[in-house]
Parts: C-alpha cells; structure tokens; sequence
C-alpha cells in the first residue's frame, strides 16, 4: 500500500473548478493546413529538451514541498516517469528551424537529464500509450514494498506534431469531447508529479491510499478488449480485496471513442450491474495519452478534498454522501487503458 503524499500538477484545468473551453492548433497533413481542438497547459508552441526536464524537475520538488518533505527528495528516492511522446518536440523544433538532426530520439533522455542534475540513478522510464504513468505509478507501489521507503512518479505529455498527425489520421479527432459519447476526444498536454511513502503519514484524514493495482493486455492490437478489461479490473479489486459493491465511485478511462468506451462500458456493467458513479476527467484537461495516470490521480485527489465531483454525464457526485455509507472512507476504482492492448485498473482508498 502506498500513501499520496503531496502532488503537483499543471493541466489545461487549473484549478479543478474552472471549466474552459480547449484552444485550437494548427499542423499540416498531406500539405493542407488542418486545425483541431487541444487542451494547451505550457507556453510556448512546443517544448525544447532543457525545457521540458526544467518542467519536469519543477513538478518533482513542488509535490516533495507539499509532501511536507524537503524539495531534494528526488534527489536520492526511485523516480518513475510515464511519457507516450517525452522529448519529441525537441525534434519537431530543429526539423522546422531546419536544423539538421543528428542524433536519433531517445525516450531515456528525459531520465539522462534529470540523473545529471541530481546524480539520482534510480529513475526510470515507461512508454505504454496512454498507461505509461499508471504502469510507473504500480512500479513505484511495488518498490514501495521493502525496497524503498518513498517514491516519485511522473507523468508528463505535450503538444507534438507526430502525435496529432497519428490521431488524425485515424479519424479519432473531435471538436467536443463527451465520454461514451462516441464522437472521439481531444488530445491535452499536462505535467503531475505524486510523492509517494510507505508508512502513513501523521494524519490519514485527507489521503489517499493505493491499496490495490493489476494490469494485463489484451488480445488486439487495435480493438479494445472488453474480456481482458473485466478482468483487470476484478483483479486489482481481489487484490485490494474489495468487493465490486464496495467501490463507491469510477474513475473511467472514457476516452470517448466509441469501441473503446463501449468495452470499458461493457466491462463495467458485467462487475457492478448496477452502476456507480462513473467520473470521467478528460473533458476538462483533454486526453493527456502517457500522463493521463498521474494527472487524473492529482485531480482525483483534488476533488475528493473538494468533496465532490461530476460524472461523465454532469451530474453531481456528493463523496460526503459516499463516506457517510461506508462509515468515513471508501473506495475509488481507477482505469487506464492503451493503444496496443495495455490495461491497468488502481483502486484508491479515501479517508476524508
């Protein structure tokens, strides 16, 4: 089990309550000019590599400082990083300043660069699609059993030509985003860091805890796999062991495609009957592809402390009403599902 101990996080929705419309990007494809909707969180058009590990580093000690810990903490804890693009942009920025690009990309540097400016050996990188962070964040749980007293997780995506050429290209793009609506999603960019801890902190009140965490893959490459999302999902509540009747809220992948929203759908409705609050964070930040895990984390946390939330729908989620059911904390089930058969399933306790 493992503690949240402080986050620090920067997305399109900042703070939680403040609804915005996305801005619109321009790229061409196919040599015609082409415009899409797009949850921006940095300045600038894209990120240069020095600038985007100074992001990086700047997330890594705020959540250390809200962890009441020092800001170096990074320095000498593991570091797990979740990234589907990472420094991409560097070379999308020397390729349009033709720039001759003489060395290939490498989704390690981002961890080269924060060793060299911690000398922390213990940082390590994923690149899953859009579960790269929630597979840092079940690695960082697991070395959290005996092999290191806290951790850092990262989960950092921004705006990059290549990535909106691919969904593009695939017709997925959409001007309104509506989870289980079926009519595609929009892509954000956002950073969030989670300090982690293996012992609990002085007070409880206010946590979340990670009490339970699977993952698997499916059987497509392309066609999400409603059996193998079921059965994630049941796993991660055996392991925490929590009953589906338990979980008083679900955070959903709700990428708003329509397979992929009806699998996730399905597999919800074979675990529950019934269902239970369905939240769904994309709408306000975009589909944030690698960071999606941590970001979606920190805002669950901010509006679990808030005391409510929306579902998919609009309607209100009241988690005094939750807490009250189940005598003070309850349970929260966590999805994230990627391009290429990559399920994982997180379930949160909350003590309020």
């Amino acid at each position: 089990m493992s503690w949240v101990c402080g986050t620090a996080a920067t997305s399109a929705l900042n703070p939680q309550t403040d609804f915005r419309r996305p801005d619109a990007v321009s790229y061409t494809f196919l040599n015609q000019p082409q415009q899409a909707a797009y949850f921006r969180a940095f300045a600038g058009d894209s990120l240069g590599r020095k600038e985007f590990a100074d992001i990086a580093e700047q997330h890594l000690r705020r959540a250390a400082e809200n962890a009441g810990w020092p800001s170096e903490s990074w320095h000498d804890a593991p570091v797990f990083i979740g990234s589907s693009s990472y420094s991409i942009s560097e070379y999308e920025n020397r390729h349009f300043a033709g720039n001759r690009v003489v060395e290939e990309h490498d989704l390690l540097y981002l961890a080269e660069d924060l060793r060299r400016r911690s000398g922390n050996q213990q940082i390590f990188s994923f690149a899953t699609a859009c579960t790269s962070s929630a597979h840092a964040l079940i690695q960082a749980d697991n070395c959290l059993h005996g092999m290191a007293e806290r951790a850092f997780v990262l989960g950092i995506e921004n705006l990059n030509r290549l990535t909106l050429l691919h969904f593009h290209s695939l017709g997925l793009l959409a001007e309104q985003y509506q989870p289980f609506g079926g009519n595609g999603l929009i892509l954000g960019e956002g950073v969030a860091a989670l300090a982690l801890s293996s012992a609990a902190p002085e007070s409880s009140s206010g946590r979340l805890k990670l009490i339970g965490h699977a993952a698997n893959t499916g059987n497509d490459l392309i066609q999400s796999d409603g059996q193998a999302q079921e059965q994630v999902m049941r796993r991660a509540l055996d392991i925490a062991g929590i009953a589906p009747e338990s979980i008083a809220a679900v955070k959903t992948h709700g990428i708003g495609t329509a397979d992929s929203d009806a699998a996730e759908l399905a597999a919800l409705e074979n675990i529950f009957g019934t269902l239970p609050p369905l939240m769904a964070f994309k709408p306000q930040i975009g589909h944030t592809l690698g960071a999606t895990a941590a970001l979606e984390t920190a805002l669950l946390l901010s509006a679990l402390k808030q005391g409510g939330s929306s579902d998919y729908q609009g309607w209100e989620i009241r988690f005094s009403e939750c807490a009250a059911s189940q005598k003070g904390g309850f349970f929260c089930l966590a999805n994230q599902f990627g391009f290429g058969g990559s399920n994982t399933s997180l379930v949160w306790k909350w003590q309020p």
